[in-house]
């Protein structure tokens, strides 16, 4: 049976990558010097670079191009971690984007989220996060006001637990947290630099002290080609 074209080219850049011929980090050809090199039609080209991206061969770069990928980074969903922490144990430098940073009146489930009363604000937070210049992760904060009426915008474009470890009295116990797999929205898209629709994995989680009030409600969305989510469990 053919091998149907855009199989053929698809092989070829996964041998290139896989003998070491294009490494973590190069930025392969274009889709249309691809076109010419392969002497096919553009949409058996981008085929192709679509399925090596979706299996975590090559990830695209909005506005720069298509690269070939480092090993995903591992998100254990088992305990409590910053994403600061994940960043430096894979080896990667660590950037924050503010988007938005300021003080409202919450919605009904932001209270209910944050055992919040009526006449309650909330700091809410808008920020991209990213790992060797790589936009991975888009984040959308509320933190009550009156636990954190000292926090900066500038804070944030660090480590919040690290700012609530370092500046606080307050212990970070336990979470909640929902995971699922969705396609970007046009808000998501340009914040990770991906095109719209392209999947990504979403986790919704509460977030509590060690005296059982919850701190913080985030909604926070990872780039799929970027991230694998795992977790280690012990046999009943």
């Amino acid at each position: 049976m053919q091998i149907p074209i855009y199989q053929i080219i698809e092989n070829d850049i996964k041998e290139k990558i896989l003998k070491g011929d294009l490494s973590s980090g190069d930025m392969i050809p274009s889709e249309n010097q691809l076109k010419e090199i392969y002497d096919v039609s553009r949409m058996t080209v981008r085929q192709a670079l679509n399925n090596l991206v979706n299996e975590g061969y090559l990830f695209r770069h909005k506005g720069k191009g298509t690269f070939v990928s480092r090993r995903k980074i591992e998100k254990n969903i088992h305990g409590v971690r910053s994403f600061t922490e994940e960043m430096e144990s894979e080896g990667r430098t660590v950037k924050s984007k503010i988007v938005r940073f300021e003080v409202i009146t919450p919605n009904k489930n932001i209270k209910e989220k944050l055992f919040l009363d009526n006449d309650s604000k909330v700091i809410a937070i808008e920020r991209i996060r990213y790992g060797d210049d790589i936009p991975v992760l888009h984040e959308e904060l509320y933190i009550p006001h009156d636990l954190f009426k000292d926090l900066s915008e500038k804070d944030m474009k660090n480590s919040f637990y690290k700012y609530i470890e370092n500046h606080t009295e307050f212990k970070i116990s336990y979470c909640l947290q929902s995971i699922e797999a969705k396609n970007a929205n046009l808000e998501i898209s340009n914040s990770l630099e991906i095109t719209k629709t392209a999947p990504v994995l979403e986790i919704i989680r509460n977030t509590f002290l060690n005296n059982g009030r919850p701190f913080e409600y985030v909604i926070s969305t990872y780039r799929s080609d970027q991230y694998r989510f795992v977790q280690y469990a012990l046999k009943d």
